[in-house]
């Protein structure tokens, strides 16, 4: 599953109309949808103002549902750094975390409804995001340690 966020975006919404705030956010949300979603076939849970949280592996699993995740970033982070609505240079934050989680509802009235996952894998995957440090960083307990460092700005846990 993965977390991200559009960068700056708390700035961003000081210098810009509200309306327009609201196209920026909106190409951004596009962007998540097409890249988080679309040929990866990844499912797109929850937005949360300028961030979404995307699963691979629910509703339709794929015994490659980590890699399609990291394709799924990849193809996101490009796609948006592209982006260049209202003049605004856009970037995303992306954390990656692998493991197993629980899908189910935890509110099953009203316009609350929705399925939400729990477990370590989304917190992990919120903190990553969270991280200021921009770079690709996989760490994983298999690895020797080592850590790359990228122009991208996804953060990867693997099991």
């Amino acid at each position: 599953m993965f977390f991200c966020d559009l960068v700056g975006s708390t700035a961003m919404s000081t210098r810009l109309d509200p309306e327009d705030l609201r196209e920026v956010i909106g190409a951004y949300h596009h962007c998540s949808r097409r890249d988080g979603g679309g040929v990866t076939d990844g499912f797109v849970a929850r937005y949360m103002g300028d961030g979404a949280m995307v699963y691979f592996g629910y509703p339709n699993s794929h015994e490659d549902n980590a890699e399609r995740a990291v394709r799924a970033a990849l193809a996101l982070s490009h796609n948006v750094r592209n982006l260049h609505t209202r003049g605004e240079r856009l970037s995303t934050r992306i954390g990656i975390a692998t493991g197993l989680v629980v899908v189910g509802e935890l509110v099953s009235a009203g316009a609350t409804r929705e399925q939400t996952a729990l477990g370590q894998t989304p917190n992990l995957a919120a903190r990553l995001r969270s991280d200021r440090h921009a770079g690709l960083r996989s760490s994983s307990p298999t690895a020797h340690g080592g850590s790359s460092a990228t122009d991208s700005d996804v953060l990867i846990w693997a099991r």
